[in-house]
């Protein structure tokens, strides 16, 4: 391979004509090219991404092996942490805590990793609102089918990390179709 003066190489021949190839005052001349195709790429994939993740209309993502009861009297549901109860599992905003026939079996009235992890999300809380009161809400997404001793001790546990409204999801009564709404205990 011959030995060749640095300088700017087209990948291409027919760019050897291009302005920015060529020698003189055209080089200097302010005029920058602006490659819009991968700016609009960049646009688009943000855009389904947002979409993808955005949701208008408060909807409570429900975990997978979790049927809501349903209700009569239901209200809209504000934001605040969610705890999923399923039979095989109970976790907090996705992190799992535990499974519930392990949390059955032990003698004490709380469950102590849920209350550390509910500390937690309040200590975050605070610090994303400053100056504000803490509202202490919660809700628990539970199967309809879960023992109530273990929904009793979920609830010591939220109380003991300080959230003391506590609300339950639902399905309203009549149209199973209709999205997850908070009944206040």
């Amino acid at each position: 391979m011959p030995i060749v003066k640095p300088g700017k190489r087209p990948f291409a021949p027919w760019l050897l004509k291009h302005s920015a190839f060529s020698r003189g005052s055209q080089r200097n001349s302010g005029y920058a090219d602006l490659l819009l195709t991968p700016l609009i790429d960049m646009f688009v994939i943000l855009v389904v991404f947002l979409i993808m993740n955005f949701s208008a209309t408060g909807e409570l993502p429900i975990a997978a092996g979790i049927e809501l009861p349903k209700a009569s009297v239901t209200n809209e549901r504000e934001q605040a942490p969610a705890i999923d109860i399923s039979e095989e599992s109970l976790s907090v905003e996705g992190f799992l805590v535990g499974a519930p026939r392990d949390l059955l079996s032990e003698e004490s009235s709380g469950i102590p990793t849920l209350t550390e992890k509910l500390q937690e999300l309040r200590k975050i809380e605070e610090m994303m609102s400053p100056g504000e009161p803490f509202k202490g809400n919660i809700i628990i997404n539970c199967h309809k089918a879960i023992d109530f001793k273990l929904i009793r001790k979920v609830m010591s546990a939220a109380s003991d990390a300080g959230y003391t409204n506590i609300n339950f999801a639902v399905l309203q009564k009549g149209n199973g179709e209709a999205p997850a709404s908070s009944v206040g205990n």
